[in-house]
């Protein structure tokens, strides 16, 4: 990560489960108005299947007014790291991923999908267009 500049700084919040300062880098798609449009805290209101969300995407990839942009979060600081591992086993325990309460303009639908370091990339987020 430390060839990539970050596109965003700031909060994820999910009551009672964790809240950590964490830095957004870019993976595949545009992120020209991601830096402005994601708020300075990110509430996650909620869990949703799998299932659900590779539809969406796989309709989403159809669309040609829409578009998939994907990035990574890490945390600011090794002490931000256990609420962020917290927040991971939480939803990777559960099957479900975490639904953004608190979209933006541009942005429509964000959804956090807990991927381990050994976890391959899911196919319907392929191929990547950008740094990876």
């Amino acid at each position: 990560l430390s060839r990539l500049n970050t596109i965003w700084k700031g909060f994820i919040n999910m009551q009672s489960v964790a809240k950590f300062v964490t830095k957004a880098y870019p993976v595949s798609g545009c992120f020209d108005c991601l830096s402005e449009d994601l708020p300075d805290t990110i509430h996650i209101g909620g869990r949703i299947s799998p299932k659900t969300v590779w539809d969406y995407v796989g309709k989403l990839k159809s669309s040609l007014s829409k578009e998939l942009c994907l990035i990574r979060f890490h945390p600011a600081t090794e002490e931000e790291e256990v609420a962020y591992i917290s927040l991971y086993s939480y939803f990777s325990s559960r099957g479900r991923f975490g639904v953004v309460a608190n979209n933006n303009r541009h942005v429509k639908d964000l959804y956090l999908i807990p991927l381990s370091s050994k976890d391959p990339i899911p196919s319907k987020l392929l191929p990547f267009e950008g740094p990876g």
